[in-house]
C-alpha cells in the first residue's frame, strides 16, 4: 500500500511538470501572437487558474483520505465526490446569474433604447446604462465602458462581451446590437422587438422552472437514498455491511454504487434541463 501511494505521489508530480511546461508553451505562443516576441519565462504552473486549483484539491482530498484510511479506493470516491459535486456547486451558482442577469436585460435594453432615442451614440449609451443599472449586469456594461476608454475598438468590445456572460438573453441583445450596428437597421424598432421576445423568453422560463422543480427534488431525493439505506442497514445489522468497507471486494462494490449514484443524479438533472 505505501508503495502504491508513492507511486501515485510521483505520478502526481511528473503530471504537474508535464501541465506547467505545456502551460509555458501555451503562454509563449500567445505573447508570440500578440507581440511576435519569444516570451522569457520559466516553465510553471499557474496555481491561479481555477481548474489547477481544483486539480489540486482534488489530489490532496485522494492522498488524505487514501493515507488516513489505508484505502485507495476510498480516496477514489472521496476524489470523485469533490469533482462532482464542486461542479454541481459551479453549475448552479452559474444558472442563478444567468437567470438574475436574464431578468435585468430588459431593463438594459430599455436604458439603452431611451439613451439612442435622445440622440446618444451606442458608446454613450452604454456608459450610461454603466451608470443606471444595477447588479448583476452592471459589472458587463461596466468592462465593455473600460474597454472602450481604453480605445479597443467597439466590435471588439461587444464580441468579448457575448462571449464571456453566462446569460443567453444577454448575449442575444449584444449579438443584436453589434449586427443592426452594422446593417444601419433602426435600433429602436429593434429593441422595442428584442425587449418583447426577452420578456416572454424570461416567462416561460419561469414556468419551465416550476413544471420541472418536482423532476430535479426527485433526482435528489433518489441520489440521496442509497447512502441512507446503506447507513441504516449498518446501524441495524453492522456484522453485514461491514463487509462493503472491509474487503476488497466491498469496496470495489462501494465504488460503482457511487459511479451509478453520481451517474443517475447527472442524467436526471439534465433530463429536466429544457433548453429554448
Amino acid at each position: 500500500m505505501l508503495i502504491l501511494l508513492v507511486f501515485i505521489c510521483l505520478a502526481a508530480a511528473v503530471f504537474f511538470a508535464l501541465y506547467g511546461l505545456l502551460n509555458a508553451v501555451k503562454l509563449k505562443k500567445e505573447e508570440k501572437k500578440k507581440s511576435g516576441i519569444a516570451a522569457e519565462s520559466a516553465p510553471s504552473v499557474n496555481f491561479s487558474n481555477p481548474k489547477t486549483k481544483k486539480i489540486m484539491i482534488a489530489l490532496i482530498i485522494f492522498l488524505a483520505v487514501a493515507v488516513v484510511l489505508q484505502n485507495i479506493i476510498f480516496g477514489i470516491i472521496a476524489c470523485g465526490l469533490y469533482v462532482y459535486f464542486s461542479w454541481q456547486i459551479k453549475k448552479s451558482k452559474e444558472k442563478k446569474l444567468a437567470a438574475l442577469i436574464d431578468k435585468q436585460v430588459i431593463e438594459a435594453l430599455t436604458v439603452i433604447k431611451n439613451a439612442v432615442q435622445s440622440g446618444q451614440s451606442l458608446q454613450n449609451a452604454i456608459n450610461t446604462a454603466c451608470d443606471e443599472l444595477k447588479e448583476p449586469i452592471k459589472p458587463e456594461f461596466v468592462k465593455m465602458s473600460e474597454k472602450l476608454a481604453l480605445g479597443v475598438s467597439f466590435d471588439k468590445v461587444l464580441t468579448d462581451a457575448a462571449a464571456n456572460s453566462p446569460s443567453k438573453e444577454f448575449r442575444l441583445m449584444i449579438d443584436t446590437i453589434r449586427i443592426s450596428k452594422d446593417s444601419g437597421a433602426s435600433l429602436a424598432g429593434i429593441f422595442d422587438r428584442i425587449i418583447d421576445a426577452t420578456t416572454q423568453r424570461v416567462t416561460i422560463q419561469a414556468k419551465v422552472e416550476a413544471l420541472t422543480a418536482q423532476g430535479r427534488l426527485s433526482g435528489n431525493v433518489v441520489s440521496v437514498i442509497p447512502f441512507f439505506v446503506v447507513a441504516m442497514m449498518y446501524t441495524i445489522e453492522p456484522d453485514m455491511i461491514s463487509s462493503l468497507f472491509t474487503t476488497f471486494i466491498g469496496n470495489v462494490l462501494l465504488l460503482v454504487v457511487v459511479i451509478m449514484v453520481l451517474t443517475g443524479s447527472f442524467a436526471i438533472r439534465k433530463l429536466t434541463e429544457i433548453d429554448f
